[in-house]
């Protein structure tokens, strides 16, 4: 029992005294999962690099994120955001179809060709202060059925504003 109890209590440590390494990803780094399908739809944030402020007790990292087919219409089939740490891209959230809707202001996951849809108020939102690099990305499909992405790199800081 005697024995257990260390073991515990070593691993707990252990884990406690874990750091994640945030990093930069490399240039046109992206997640396995998007690699090889054609880059189609263009996604902005802006601002690209996101220096936070301080309301109260929180953090928040104010940005807007758009997105864009100039190729065709699209639908929609997943979309979400992956953070880099410890040397690659993980999976963040990806988010319920029916919230692109809400947020970007499409109807039934439809982008009409050349239309832009912007998300204004797609913000971080933390009680910690800390930096690091975020990636939406979109996977839709063409009216032929070609599968198609695509996905933006977000700059967060630690800089506060305020």
């Amino acid at each position: 029992m005697k024995n257990i109890f260390i073991t515990v209590f070593l691993l707990l440590s252990y884990i406690s005294q874990a750091q994640v390494n945030y990093g930069t990803p490399p240039v046109n780094s992206c997640p396995e999962k998007l690699e090889n399908l054609p880059r189609l739809i263009t996604v902005n944030h802006f601002p690209k690099i996101n220096n936070p402020i301080q309301i109260k007790k929180k953090y928040y990292w104010k940005h807007a994120t758009a997105i864009l087919c100039q190729t065709s219409d699209i639908t929609v089939i997943e979309y979400g955001a992956y953070l880099y740490y410890n040397n690659q891209w993980n999976l963040r959230k990806s988010y319920p179809l029916n919230e692109l809707d809400k947020n970007f202001g499409t109807k039934k996951q439809q982008l009409e060709q050349g239309e832009p849809y912007t998300w204004a108020k797609n913000w971080r939102v933390d009680s910690r202060l800390f930096g690091g690099w975020a990636l939406w990305y979109f996977i839709g499909t063409t009216p032929s059925g070609e599968t198609i992405c695509g996905y933006e790199m977000i700059h967060t800081t630690d800089n506060l504003l305020n």
